[in-house]
């Protein structure tokens, strides 16, 4: 491949050139630069310091309350269908299931038919005896309902951390119902904590337009300068967020209207409500929850293109979010979370298992930017299952700092003595490994960079055992070179055979190692995928260093510089 050596060194010039682009940011502020990378290496929870945490997700909990409100629904259904039932009560043993009585076996047909018909493959008759049948989730769909659970959690915790200004969290599952947590650089670990375990609760309301935000303004300046309050903690007689709105609405109770209650929105060219905050007056005696939205995603328009909000309710949500809308068509729908209005569309038609939220913006990135939120928002808002701490480990900044410090004494320590080794073994040819060696650790450092990769303790150390298995590659090559200028070969044919009788060792030992990161990775977490990663990668920059580059360089060592005696026998 590339055998031309023009085509070959411009390729090698052009990965040199990308390398050191994406590598850059790691070392200078690119921030203010457009057209540079802003994409970094972070510093792992080892590396920094922070907090680490095991979150336990109390799915049982979660499944109970869900088979408790859908009981509720079918009774409600029932009725409304006329199917005769004396009562429908929850089971949690063998399965989470539903228990339906009926007077008869003409009922339970009836009840067949109906959840047949409106729930297709969600529910099956695990029991059947007279006048009673039993119904729980097909397996799969269970499986789905608990693993949505967790990613909803994730989704929580994840904008809480946002907005608690933490850079790079490390967020990811741990089993079926656990979430690893890990805050790099964070000292604060019970505010930490208390931020993660607050209960995310989004909310769907219909504004009403009868007042004003102005009106509103003027009502809540009065409201505040009579309390002798404000919003923001560090301010005199400040609140927080919650405990601001609370107060104001209890203070502007009788000159509401019934039913009615403030919130507000956050303005976008702000970064914070104690800045500037619109108030909004919305109804609360027709709320449907985040916990009834099943999934929601960014979706576009099939005529205009535009990116827009694409939502699905859950099994429970649709009849009461059907209702919520049918009767406000026409009318504006807030979506609340934690009293914080995040977005108010209009609603075209009446909505019950899926809709669509339409965006009001020119600009096509703030279209598609405003979506994302707005889908992350519907499915992260709410929690149903509480979170339980199951474990915390607090890393000090002085043990990052002198671990760090540490692991690149030891990775210096190694490559030097590698260099020095090959150099003082092969000469020349150790040369060329050396440089092969720095390109090597160039590549890898720039993919890093480019995927915006945590740099731990475990992946220096997969780095470091990179620096050995591409030496190794270079000394089976090296090592062949020389058992071919022994029978007498020419040196452009024993590199020649040199590289191409090793390169199959080569390939096998890189294959088998990129196998068992695999393995690693799927199955493994936190530190040990970290090594894994970097040592993938390793196995694939040093096919490309020491194999393509190496055998560039030597070429044009021979064949263009005249250098003949670059080996030692």
């Amino acid at each position: 491949m590339f055998q031309n050596t023009k085509v070959r060194w411009s390729v090698i010039i052009l990965v040199l050139f990308l390398s050191i682009f994406w590598v850059l940011p790691n070392f200078v502020d690119t921030k203010n630069i457009s057209y540079l990378p802003k994409s970094k290496i972070v510093k792992g929870l080892d590396i920094q310091g922070g907090i680490h945490l095991v979150l336990g997700v109390d799915i049982e909990s979660y499944m109970k309350d869900k088979m408790q409100r859908l009981a509720k629904t079918f009774k409600e259904d029932f009725a409304k269908e006329t199917i005769a039932f004396s009562d429908i009560t929850t089971a949690t043993s063998p399965r989470y299931a539903v228990v339906i009585k009926t007077n008869s076996a003409a009922d339970i047909e009836k009840v067949e038919a109906y959840i047949g018909k409106t729930y297709p493959g969600t529910f099956q008759a695990t029991q059947k005896d007279d006048g009673q049948i039993t119904y729980s989730y097909f397996e799969n769909v269970e499986k789905e309902l608990e693993s949505q659970v967790v990613k909803q959690a994730i989704e929580v915790i994840r904008n809480r951390i946002d907005s608690y200004g933490t850079l790079e969290p490390n967020i990811s599952t741990q089993g079926d119902d656990r979430i690893l947590v890990q805050l790099p650089g964070i000292e604060d670990s019970q505010k930490a904590k208390e931020l993660i375990n607050t209960t995310a609760k989004l909310e769907f309301m219909i504004v009403d337009e009868s007042m004003d935000a102005a009106k509103l303004q003027a009502m809540i300046d009065e409201a505040e300068k009579k309390g002798n309050y404000t919003l923001g903690k560090t301010e005199e007689n400040g609140l927080e967020y919650s405990a601001y709105v609370a107060r104001i609405n209890e203070d502007l109770k009788t000159q509401l209207p019934a039913n009615r209650e403030i919130v507000f929105e956050k303005p976008d060219a702000v970064e914070s409500l104690t800045q500037s905050r619109i108030p909004m007056l919305v109804k609360n005696d027709e709320v449907v929850t985040g916990s009834m939205v099943e999934e929601a995603y960014v979706s576009r328009d099939p005529q205009s293109g535009r990116p827009e909000v694409a939502f699905q309710m859950s099994v429970d949500g649709r009849k009461p979010f059907g209702e919520l809308t049918g009767k406000n068509v026409r009318s504006r729908m807030a979506i609340i979370l934690d009293k914080v209005m995040k977005t108010a569309p209009n609603l075209q038609s009446k909505i019950t298992d899926a809709g669509r939220i339409t965006l009001g913006s020119s600009n096509y990135q703030q279209m598609f930017d405003e979506a994302e939120f707005i889908s992350r928002t519907l499915r992260a808002g709410a929690l149903p299952a509480s979170l339980q701490q199951l474990e915390e480990r607090t890393v000090g900044p002085t043990l990052g700092s002198d671990s760090v410090k540490k692991g690149q004494l030891a990775g210096l320590i190694g490559c030097g003595l590698v260099v020095l080794f090959m150099i003082g073994y092969y000469g020349f040819l150790g040369l060329v490994a050396s440089f092969a060696l720095g390109l090597n650790i160039l590549l890898i450092l720039s993919i890093l960079s480019t995927l915006g990769a945590t740099l731990t303790l475990p992946g220096i150390a997969g780095i470091v055992l990179t620096v050995g298995m591409a030496v190794d590659a270079n000394v089976i090559i090296f090592e062949r070179i020389k058992d071919e200028l022994r029978k007498g070969t020419g040196i452009r044919a024993a590199i020649n055979d040199g590289f191409e009788n090793a390169f199959s060792a080569i390939l096998d030992s890189n294959i088998t190692t990129g196998i068992t990161c695999v393995m690693l990775i799927q199955f493994g977490t936190g530190p040990v995928r970290g090594f894994a990663v970097t040592l993938i990668i390793g196995v694939i920059t040093s096919m490309f260093t020491a194999v393509f580059f190496s055998k560039s360089l030597l070429d044009l060592s021979v064949q263009k510089l005249k250098f003949q005696k670059i080996v030692r026998l």
